[in-house]
């Protein structure tokens, strides 16, 4: 699955409907001179993204698109009990996400350096002046530091001792995780916002690759035996994976 930090938007890009089979779809479209061929992908915050070439009509993006409706109906149309994430400033009382529970982020502005804590329910943000931007730079780093400790402290509960490489915290654009063919592990610091058990089943998918480096049935197979509702915990990251991000 595509993912693209905080839903940024090209200069170039703008927001369209198509109807396929009766079903309005929104979607962001991008033109590129670099492109030959049209694409999609999934971004968080903006859904479904198209990408054409920069002379294309839209009669025939329509038409490509309505060809590739197999392919959005299995990605896009899923049910949704929560709509793509449209981005709001961040500031004092906003809504944020960590370990699947909202919090009420509370910002106090001053003269020193930034620095993020959790207190209860409220995460408390100490931020220099610079607005939403400044706020969201400190709550990406806090994020990721929260990240590296919370998927760190699993890992070591889920790997049964077996030996892993290094574990990464990445701002990786297309995938919730990885693991190389060195048996190094890295992992979407986004994942910090979604429930533990929907952690878990990432972490026990990557662990599962040291084993079977492929998607076999062998594969599979292992996975479930370690998380036989695997598929459920899979479809709850489809379906709110692009809400990761306050609400």
């Amino acid at each position: 699955m595509q993912l693209d930090l905080f839903g940024r938007k090209a200069a170039n890009s703008s927001v369209w409907t198509v109807k396929i089979d009766g079903k309005t779809i929104s979607y962001t479209l991008r033109k590129s001179a670099r492109a030959r061929h049209v694409w999609l992908r999934l971004g968080i915050g903006t859904g479904l993204e198209v990408v054409a070439p920069e002379r294309m009509p839209l009669k025939e993006l329509d038409q490509i698109l309505a060809n590739k409706r197999a392919w959005i109906e299995r990605h896009v149309a899923l049910p949704r009990t929560e709509k793509p994430l449209r981005l709001k400033p961040l500031g004092n009382g906003s809504k944020i996400k960590y370990l699947g529970e909202d919090r009420l982020l509370r910002v106090r502005i001053n003269g020193s350096a930034g620095s993020v804590r959790m207190a209860g329910e409220e995460v408390l943000m100490e931020a220099p002046p610079g607005g939403p931007e400044v706020v969201k730079e400190l709550l990406e780093e806090w994020y990721k530091k929260m990240a590296r400790k919370v998927i760190i402290e699993k890992i070591r509960k889920l790997s049964n001792g077996r030996e892993v490489g290094r574990i990464c915290i990445r701002d990786q654009k297309t995938r919730w995780g990885s693991c190389s063919a060195k048996g190094n592990l890295s992992f979407n610091w986004r994942l910090v916002m979604a429930p533990p058990r929907v952690i878990d089943y990432l972490i026990i998918h990557e662990l599962t690759h040291l084993e079977h480096p492929d998607h076999s049935k062998k594969f599979w197979a292992r996975v479930a035996s370690r998380c036989p509702d695997f598929e459920e915990r899979e479809v709850w990251l489809k379906t709110h994976g692009l809400t990761l991000w306050p609400a």
